[in-house]
């Protein structure tokens, strides 16, 4: 990433807004408790996902109990998958902090909460593609044993799936993590010290001494939030349509966040995920407002994003091969919308 230009650690620059990751903290005896915004916005994420698909699968007659139960698991295996790859990606960057911390000496306790860093995941590290992979391999699981059509499934969560991971989003530009290239114009925002951004930016020298926050940056986390929502409204208006095509709201939904997901990743700035090739654009970079000498294509993400993009659309041709008869039922004998 480009150095700053300015070196006053002003955090009051024009058109850049300062991000904060903590709400509050909290004071017992003679110990901090925080209250992170990352966290406090990945639970109403999955407050707001569990909430709509439980009012569907109330709408298509099924058991909403059991549904629940469902996502439960599918939520503990989602959350694990994500901080799985997270950790997979970051392997070095968790190994350097629990063996070598901030390089001063360190107590046995920093030792082990350095060590145990990866955890910690209300500080913001989960990566969806994994958090995907392990929902969906539960909930597979789940409908094997309820009866249920998967396909079927996959749909009732999709918009879900959608709206619950913009407020995740917002939970990333609160703690700092998913942070874009330096940019942004007026749309900028920095990020503190203490912050994901900040302190993998500090470690690698693109932050001069004395300064508190990092540069202006694209604020990719809002960039694929505001996308999200747009693809929930859009799921909301498909649902109808494609209702007696099982399974395909779900790939619709997985097909329009790759496309998403694939442009968000030109604007992305945290280079520790690592790129497959290096492909520099710098007219298209000057066009977007990005570091011209920065390669824009292709990260992992974008392959990722590719690779979802082809099984999808394998997916849409079975699916559009299959006959419309209509969702599968459940054991209890209550049919699909």
């Amino acid at each position: 990433m480009g150095h700053p230009q300015d070196v006053d650690g002003d955090t009051d620059r024009e058109g850049i807004a300062t991000v904060f990751n903590t709400l509050f903290t909290l004071r017992l005896g003679g110990r901090e408790i925080a209250l992170h915004s990352y966290g406090v916005l990945i639970a109403v994420g999955l407050a707001t996902g569990l909430a709509l698909a439980y009012r569907q699968a109330r709408r298509q007659g099924m058991d909403a109990g059991r549904v629940l139960d469902a996502a439960f698991w599918m939520i503990v295996a989602g959350l694990c998958g994500s901080r799985i790859v997270y950790g997979l990606v970051n392997a070095g960057e968790f190994a350097r902090v629990c063996f070598h911390g901030g390089g001063a000496p360190r107590s046995a306790g920093a030792v082990l909460s350095d060590c145990t860093r990866i955890l910690a995941i209300w500080q913001g590290g989960l990566v969806f593609y994994g958090g995907i992979a392990g929902a969906a391999l539960v909930g597979y699981r789940f409908t094997r044993r309820e009866e249920w059509s998967f396909p079927m499934f996959g749909d009732l969560f999709a918009p879900a799936l959608a709206l619950g991971h913009a407020f995740g989003r917002l939970g990333c530009f609160a703690a700092g993590c998913c942070f874009g290239k330096v940019g942004g114009g007026a749309w900028a925002a920095a990020f503190p010290r203490g912050s994901v951004a900040f302190d993998e930016l500090a470690g690698m020298g693109a932050i001069p001494s004395g300064w508190n926050t990092t540069p202006g940056l694209h604020p990719t986390q809002l960039y694929e939030a505001a996308g999200e929502f747009v693809i929930f409204i859009a799921l909301l208006v498909l649902r109808p349509r494609l209702r007696r095509q099982p399974g395909m709201l779900l790939v619709t939904y997985l097909a329009l966040y790759a496309l998403l997901r694939f442009a968000v990743e030109m604007f992305r700035g945290d280079v520790v995920r690592g790129l497959v090739i290096g492909f520099e654009t710098p007219r298209l970079a000057g066009w977007l407002h990005l570091p011209a000498r920065e390669p824009i294509f292709l990260s992992v993400g974008q392959l990722g994003s590719l690779i979802v993009l082809a099984l999808c659309a394998l997916a849409w041709t079975r699916l559009r091969r299959r006959s419309a008869t209509g969702p599968g039922m459940s054991r209890s004998g209550s049919p699909g919308e």
